[in-house]
């Protein structure tokens, strides 16, 4: 069966209704490039390679080649990044513009002027709409938002000058020029939009926050029974077992500290067996209190009269029988009140 219109027609159709593959951002950088070359200035490039990454600022910026023309990118919320021609490219489209031809012999190297600048910003515009509207399709979506080319970076310093620090992402476009074997560079910087805030609770406020923190760190809080002063020479012969005397002391001597800031009274008993302390009444707590942190806590009681017998024995001493500490019974069942 001979292959005639019909079958050929029925391939076009089946071409047609094929599954168009995805534009890629590369794909969608090169078609917008070489659509704006040809419509801005007349220049019909291809282009060889795209190279993309992202990075801080100051590292995308030390990795400029010397001799770039630069051009600031701005959109309506300030600096944007940069577009650049590398002396190639620029010559190849001052030359479609001047001859209506790139010529193919390589220019000679020189320093780029403003006269390039202005010769190229055609070129730079239309590239940015063409891209701009390709992206948008593809994972790059977002990343250019009306962007206009500005005025002209002298170097790499002035851009770091102008632009704010954050990540950016560049793209570096190798050009087939068509003429001789000439090629370009064409490289595109522009900054990263910040990533969207992630739905969810609202953040602790900074009090809570700080409340929350203070509530969780750990205090150290003294039981003071009395204090007491001793010479030099009865504490050293102070040896385990002896028993001191503590005049006026009773059970109910007891005051709690905290970093020497007195917190109020308590009651010396007994739980289960162990020595524990109640909290009687305390002490309504004062902005005052702070100026005793870190200073000497008083005495509580006056101190005993001293110094020692002659023979170095300290008396032996106890609590009287009526002031013996309570036992209190198991804990949960200690009166509080």
């Amino acid at each position: 069966m001979s292959d005639g219109p019909t079958a050929t027609t029925l391939r076009r159709i089946a071409r047609a209704s094929a599954p168009a593959a995805p534009l890629t951002p590369a794909r969608a950088l090169r078609l917008a490039l070489t659509r704006a070359a040809e419509r801005a200035v007349g220049l019909p490039l291809a282009v060889l390679g795209i190279r993309e990454e992202e990075g801080p600022l100051d590292d995308q910026l030390a990795r400029l080649d010397g001799g770039l023309l630069l051009l600031a990118l701005r959109q309506e919320g300030g600096p944007l990044g940069l577009v650049a021609l590398d002396g190639e490219g620029r010559a190849a489209a001052i030359e479609a513009q001047a001859l209506g031809r790139v010529s193919p012999t390589p220019p000679e190297p020189r320093e780029a002027t403003a006269a390039d600048a202005a010769l190229a910003r055609p070129l730079f515009e239309s590239f940015l709409r063409e891209a701009q509207a390709a992206v948008e399709s593809t994972p790059l979506a977002g990343w250019l938002r009306d962007p206009s080319v500005a005025e002209r970076l002298p170097s790499a310093r002035e851009a770091a000058m102008l632009l704010p620090d954050g990540r950016y992402r560049v793209v570096r476009m190798t050009l087939d020029l068509g003429a001789g074997g000439r090629q370009g560079l064409l490289l595109l910087l522009a900054r990263l939009p910040e990533p969207p805030r992630q739905l969810g609770p609202p953040a602790e406020a900074p009090e809570a926050t700080v409340a929350t923190q203070a509530l969780r760190s750990q205090a150290r809080v003294e039981a003071v029974l009395h204090r007491l002063r001793l010479p030099l020479s009865a504490a050293e012969a102070l040896e385990p077992g002896q028993l001191l005397p503590l005049p006026g002391v009773t059970v109910a001597s007891v005051r709690l500290e905290a970093g020497g800031v007195p917190l109020g009274p308590a009651r010396l008993g007994q739980v289960a067996g162990m020595r524990a302390v109640r909290i009687e009444t305390p002490l309504a707590p004062e902005l005052a209190d702070l100026a005793g942190l870190g200073a000497p806590p008083a005495p509580l009681l006056p101190e005993p009269a001293w110094p020692l017998p002659p023979d170095g024995e300290v008396p032996g001493w106890s609590l009287p029988q009526s002031e013996e500490a309570p036992d209190w019974g198991p804990p949960e069942t200690v009166p509080m009140g």
